[in-house]
């Protein structure tokens, strides 16, 4: 029996539909995808296909960059970094606010991207998306007592896993930019690039000093984690990667976050209020242990 396809999910819809929206992410033949460094979109790389985990059918190809592309686009989010953090916070804070209202719109085309993309359900793809809007909002709305008289590091490079395109990555990139930072990010080999470069489109038509791009870890790590044009480093990822990303990083004066799997636990004292720890406990089996905060162990 052929198997049947919503229309309002078929592929060639969507990827018609992020045609429409973001024209700009892709190569002139309309087929492949772009790079956005130096503050456009350009460079497709050495396209590499890649493969849809829901049907196996070739849904895009990630636009490969060489370290020395990638350098490029180093130094250039570098160089914007000292204007945006001279930039007053008010301005800063409506920047975001202004991509945040332009997402809105896409937010049901980036939740079907993703199951395409990565193979989340129809419903964890839009939890993905709404969870990173929400999320920033709060930040937007909470900024000014946060910060204090901190001030900005510079260039912020971001790493992330796969599987949480949205609520982690683009997530972070938005709050490390309203916090003055310039940012540069990469792509997951393992999906999301469409979504991604949909939603970046967004933020730099938003006058937001982001980049994006794709290529393997092993040959841009160096360019993305070591480069002095890097201030500080996000990453999001395994414990195998994260060690030999701390070893390299011994041996440089630069800051870090690393965010790694394994067994967390939630330590809990003088606290009482049991209905919402048990929302708590709910929400994290949403994400079948995939998310950092779906902890299995509770100390009281």
């Amino acid at each position: 029996m052929p198997k049947i396809v919503s229309p309002q999910v078929e592929l060639d819809y969507l990827v018609a539909l992020t045609k429409a929206a973001a024209p700009e992410i892709f190569a002139p033949d309309g087929t492949g995808y772009l790079n956005l460094l130096e503050g456009r979109w350009q460079e497709p790389g050495q396209p590499r296909d890649f493969v849809s985990p829901i049907d196996g059918r070739v849904i895009g190809r990630l636009p490969m960059l060489d370290a020395a592309t990638a350098l490029r686009a180093v130094r250039a989010a570098k160089a914007e970094a000292a204007a945006w953090a001279a930039t007053d916070l008010d301005e800063r804070k409506r920047r975001v606010q202004d991509c945040l209202s332009q997402l809105l719109p896409h937010t049901e085309l980036v939740g079907k991207l993703l199951m395409w993309e990565i193979g989340k359900t129809y419903k964890l793809g839009f939890t993905d998306i709404d969870r990173a809007i929400d999320g920033v909002q709060w930040y937007v709305d909470n900024i000014e007592d946060m910060l204090g008289k901190r001030t900005p590091l510079g260039l912020v490079s971001n790493i992330a896993s796969w599987n949480y395109p949205m609520s982690v990555l683009l997530h972070a990139v938005l709050v490390q930019a309203l916090c003055g930072n310039a940012v540069i990010a990469k792509t997951p080999t393992a999906g999301g690039f469409i979504s991604l470069s949909l939603t970046f489109a967004v933020a730099r038509r938003c006058g937001l000093p982001v980049t994006l791009v794709s290529g393997s870890g092993g040959e841009l790590s160096d360019v993305l984690v070591k480069n002095a044009a890097v201030d500080c480093l996000s990453f999001v990822g395994g414990r195998y990667n994260g060690r030999n990303i701390a070893d390299a990083l011994a041996q440089h004066d630069k800051r870090y976050m690393l965010e790694m799997e394994g067994v967390n636990t939630y330590g809990i004292w003088d606290y009482s209020d049991w209905d919402a720890m048990a929302q708590q406990l709910k929400k994290g089996y949403d994400y079948g242990k995939q998310r950092c905060t779906a902890y299995v162990r509770f100390v009281v």
